[in-house]
């Protein structure tokens, strides 16, 4: 307090945070896929490699990730790992969701994803994320985890907002394109409730006018964010959904169907083997035994110890 001279009734905002940590694992793999293709809605992804080395592909660019790289995926992002070496590798990776969206924005307009062992961020970030795992393995205290998780992205907020390319979009212009997102996730909620089948529907045309744009205007700001159509984007997290619920939860597939917005289940068997290849049934059966890498859209935030599963199974 030395030297500090505070203001008088100088009264300062409420503060409130709601930091959820989803999907922590160690794991280990050999040659091969580690996950397909898909992206976390709203989650920023850290992915750290332990031993050997994996490729990342995010977006259209791939990246060689070695022992000790840090991979960081943005919220929207379409990824996969594979290991392309005959020695396993091993790693660990968190998801942290209601992070700071001015964050976000800035650090998936920076175009950075690979922090290699020798760059500045990830000196910061790679002693912090072996205290996590060391934490998470002896069961130690919940605040000392979220506080691991909170210096992390202090060091990411610094380092974006000193070294990254700054945005071209207009301020107003990403705030947007987030709302847009929420309100795509959220539909399948009403569809539920409505009985709604979302591939008739003139449901982005309802969403422009909640927002108070056009339908034009808010499919391009969506397009430019997240490289994609808002249609792809409903599709995406509907397959996810379809595809979390078959290998984690036990219920039938009229519920799923009707989760994700189908007015029948034929109609979404249909859909799914279009999507997978596979029907619902035969994916659940051949994926039964493994860890979903898939991130579902309603994350329960009173899970301070998230459901354990074979170490050994595919994950993310």
């Amino acid at each position: 307090m030395s030297g500090l001279i505070p203001a008088l009734n100088q009264s300062f905002p409420n503060y409130k945070e709601q930091l959820f940590l989803y999907g922590m694992r160690t794991f280990q793999f050999g040659p091969g896929p580690v996950c397909d293709l898909h992206l976390h809605h709203r989650m920023l992804e850290i992915n750290i490699v332990l031993s050997g080395e994996q490729t990342a592909r995010i977006g259209n660019e791939s990246f060689s990730q070695h022992e000790g790289d840090i991979i960081l995926i943005p919220p929207m992002k379409l990824h996969d790992f594979h290991v392309p070496q005959q020695q396993p590798m091993s790693g660990f990776v968190i998801h942290l969701q209601n992070v700071d969206s001015k964050l976000l924005y800035a650090f998936r307009s920076s175009g950075e994803y690979l922090f290699a062992r020798e760059h500045p961020l990830n000196q910061h970030l790679n002693p912090l994320l072996k205290a996590l795992i060391s934490c998470l393995q002896q069961d130690t205290s919940t605040h000392r985890v979220f506080m691991l998780c909170n210096e992390m992205l202090v060091h990411l907020e610094e380092y974006v907002y000193k070294s990254a390319v700054r945005s071209t979009k207009k301020p107003n212009e990403q705030p947007i394109s987030d709302q847009i997102a929420r309100e795509i996730e959220a539909l399948l909620s009403t569809f539920n409730e409505l009985g709604t089948d979302s591939t008739t529907s003139n449901w982005l045309e309802t969403i422009a006018d909640k927002i108070g744009i056009s339908r034009r205007h808010a499919g391009r700001l969506f397009q430019q964010a997240y490289g994609m159509s808002p249609r792809q984007y409903l599709s995406i997290i509907r397959q996810q959904e379809a595809m979390h619920m078959l290998v984690m939860r036990n219920v039938p597939l009229e519920e799923i169907a009707f989760r994700i917005g189908f007015e029948n289940v034929q109609s979404f068997i249909r859909q799914f083997a279009k999507w997978t290849g596979l029907t619902p049934g035969a994916y659940r059966r051949q994926h039964k035994s493994t860890i979903s890498y898939l991130t579902p859209l309603e994350v329960e935030p009173h899970s301070v110890h998230l459901p354990s599963s074979d170490p050994t199974a595919p994950l993310e």
